[in-house]
């Protein structure tokens, strides 16, 4: 039985809605970003995501999962980033198939400056518009569709309900 070609008024709205969010919430945090680190939003989360490493270095392929990018768009990235110096890019020692990506003490000042004003425009602009019931809701419903996705992704995160205040 062949189902519907069409989405549901409420599919499609609930779809539109999903995809304003997807599209105008990077982009309001970019600019923020932009003005007040002159970096994108995708190079500061992989700055942010290296301050969380242990010794802050990161394998360059678990990087691209924590961070949300392809492995092709994290080397450009990392890039410009080594090229800022705030990161470096080194072969493991105990496996050189393998690049590490270092948080330099220039990247980790970034970091440490722009966290607290980064936080408090991802309230602003999510949490602090939902209620706890809400914000689980929210953390189920992105899990269950990013983890067929990205299950990669999804499992480089802490785990669920384990409400620790996250060190960077």
């Amino acid at each position: 039985m062949m189902s519907d070609p069409h989405l549901t008024s409420q599919q499609d709205r609930t779809w539109n809605l999903l995809v304003g969010v997807m599209m105008w919430l990077p982009a309001e945090l970019d600019a923020f970003l932009q003005r007040t680190t002159g970096l994108s939003h995708c190079e500061y989360q992989v700055l942010r995501w290296l301050s969380a490493g242990e010794d802050r270095e990161i394998h360059m392929s678990r990087l691209a999962a924590t961070a949300n990018v392809t492995p092709s768009h994290l080397s450009r990235i990392v890039a410009r980033l080594e090229k800022q110096g705030s990161l470096t890019r080194s072969a493991d020692q105990t496996d050189a198939r393998k690049t590490l990506a270092r948080l330099t003490d220039a990247g980790t000042l970034i970091v440490e400056e722009t966290e607290p004003a980064y936080v408090a425009e991802v309230r602003r602009h999510v949490f602090d518009r939902l209620d706890q019931q809400a914000i689980e809701q929210l953390e189920t419903l992105t899990e269950t569709i990013l983890t067929p996705l990205r299950s990669d992704c999804v499992a480089v995160l802490p785990a669920r309900n384990s409400h620790e205040k996250r060190a960077v």
